[in-house]
């Protein structure tokens, strides 16, 4: 039967990626939508985005709502819902805590309920995926209004920075909401971030009225890293799609995986299987970040000041040299009105500039990051993990769950917390609690294992020499392939009867941290502590 769709060029193309690779074709259109935010960004860039703010929120909420369109058809009209929720509330009950205590009760209602509803045990892709995008950036969104109610004084740096009075209007939420370098897989920004991008303040204005040539095409910190994260992007797509052919989920189910082969052949097979695995998320993070960034919302505001020939700046204090964010030169900390229209003052800075005495460069466009490849890759210990993966989303729980909820005075407890939202947010299958919940155990046991090891008497050899550096770099490392393993194939599998068979097969080795306290005084005896006096002299 002819169907309208079977004119669409870009469902054509999806369909025919479909059948050679032998995915999805939800997949496909996903990864499309993702991947045509760079088009959409070049054309924001070269013909939108200096014909004023309607014109911009216009073509920012047209072509997500089209991509959207295109991927969940009249489900779209869940994510509308949600906005219309959200502003109900906000306008009914004000900047109040009882707004926020709705808005996240609504959202986060609508979102398990969709779970429930239309999640069938496997990775579905339906409009629960971006709306799970915008239940945290609408949560924020409520926090953010809250507290530009509140005196400057009861707010964080951070607070201050994205708090905001009155509620903007249908257009600008929904552009905000619908951004399609964003509104699929993240990240997540604030109002003023996203406002501030709009009205073109976002940017420091000294570098981009200074910029020579070679400056604007050839070092350009923006197109440097959009080009980065799109062939790291290309590369880790090219490395999980090849790996489906040796190393696949299915295989883990199987007799012969489970019955036939030994101990260390399957935790081997599980280890290189969570590796690939991340790399599905790293190549779509990483298009999402580079088209981000090409749009222009990757900007921090930072800028690199370096004086030359040991000037100092005319105007500014002497610690003024080195990396500086612009909202040092604001006239004024913007709260009211639109929220975000932000004034700099840079004629004393640019003076010094034009005199040759300064040298001012933009930053990197790392505001959107969602993951520090190099640094992931070469993590040789679980903090280093957690702070380069799953950046963006984790300082979005660090600022909107964990620490509002100091009020608990436990940081154990603020944690525990803000793990269990993290899972209840992906959804309700139980892979996704044994996988936080093992990143918590394992977090937990290594950081008081390194504790100790950190200042017993081995620890200059180990942390001061060669030898010992490259001893604990590849045993650091070795670990942090092993502690991977059984909390991603739980999350891969999702449910209790897929994971069970597949971690009992390695006898539930990655519970091994759960024994930490049994073990822990074998660690004390085993890396004796230095005496007091030598610890003091080393600190």
């Amino acid at each position: 039967m002819f169907c309208l769709s079977d004119l669409n060029p870009l469902e054509l193309f999806a369909a025919y990626l479909s059948r050679q690779l032998t995915f999805d074709i939800y997949a496909i259109r996903y990864l499309l939508s993702i991947v045509l935010g760079y088009p959409i960004a070049i054309i924001y860039v070269l013909l939108i985005r200096d014909r004023g703010a309607r014109a911009c929120n216009t073509y920012i909420f047209l072509t997500g709502f089209i991509l959207s369109f295109w991927n969940f058809g009249l489900d779209v009209i869940h994510l509308f819902a949600g906005i219309a929720l959200t502003i109900s509330t906000l306008r009914i009950c004000g900047p109040t805590s009882t707004a926020v205590a709705m808005t996240f009760m609504l959202n986060m209602v609508y979102l398990l309920t969709g779970y429930y509803l239309v999640n069938y045990g496997t990775y579905d892709i339906n409009w629960t995926m971006p709306y799970c995008i915008l239940c945290l950036r609408l949560i924020g969104f409520a926090w953010d209004y809250r507290d530009g109610a509140l005196p400057e004084t009861k707010l964080s740096e951070y607070q201050k920075s994205v708090a905001f009075t009155g509620i903007p209007s249908p257009l600008e939420i929904l552009a905000f909401c619908f951004v399609p370098t964003a509104c699929f897989v993240g990240p997540q920004f604030s109002w003023r971030h996203y406002q501030s991008f709009i009205d073109q303040t976002l940017r420091p204005a000294v570098v981009l009225k200074n910029r020579t040539f070679i400056q604007k095409y050839f070092r350009n910190p923006k197109l440097h890293r959009t080009l980065s994260r799109l062939a790291t992007g290309i590369l880790f797509m090219i490395l999980h799609v090849a790996s489906r052919g040796f190393v696949s989920m299915e295989y883990m189910l199987t007799d012969v995986f489970l019955k036939k082969s030994n101990f260390f052949y399957r935790l081997g097979y599980m280890i290189a299987f969570s590796q690939f695995l991340i790399m599905r998320y790293l190549c779509i993070w990483l298009f999402s970040e580079g088209s981000c960034i090409l749009m222009g919302l990757g900007c921090t505001g930072n800028v690199h000041v370096q004086y030359l020939n040991g000037s100092q700046p005319s105007s500014q204090p002497k610690n003024y040299t080195g990396t500086v964010n612009t909202s040092t030169f604001r006239k004024t900390a913007v709260l009211g009105g639109g929220g975000a229209t932000m004034d700099y003052d840079f004629q004393a800075l640019e003076k010094d500039v034009l005199e040759g005495r300064a040298v001012v460069t933009e930053a990197d466009h790392t505001k959107c990051a969602n993951i520090s490849v190099v640094r992931f890759q070469s993590a040789t210990n679980t903090d280093l993990l957690v702070s380069s993966f799953n950046i963006n989303t984790n300082k979005w729980m660090l600022e909107y769950v964990y620490k509002r909820l100091r009020f608990l005075g436990n940081k154990q407890l603020s944690q525990i917390i803000t793990l269990l939202f993290l899972s209840v947010w992906h959804g309700f299958y139980s892979g996704y609690y044994v996988n936080f919940f093992l990143e918590f155990i394992t977090v937990y046991a290594e950081k008081e294992f390194l504790y100790i090891v950190r200042r017993s008497i081995y620890a200059d050899f180990l942390y001061n020499t060669l030898p010992g550096k490259i001893l604990t770099s590849v045993m650091g490392k070795l670990h942090a392939l092993f502690l991977l393993a059984c909390p991603l194939c739980a999350f891969s599998l999702l449910r209790a009867n897929l994971w069970i068979p597949v971690l009992s097969s390695v006898y539930f080795i990655g519970f091994i941290y759960l024994l930490w306290p049994l073990v822990r005084p074998l660690v004390k005896r085993l890396f004796p502590r230095k005496p007091e006096a030598e610890a003091k002299k080393d600190s």
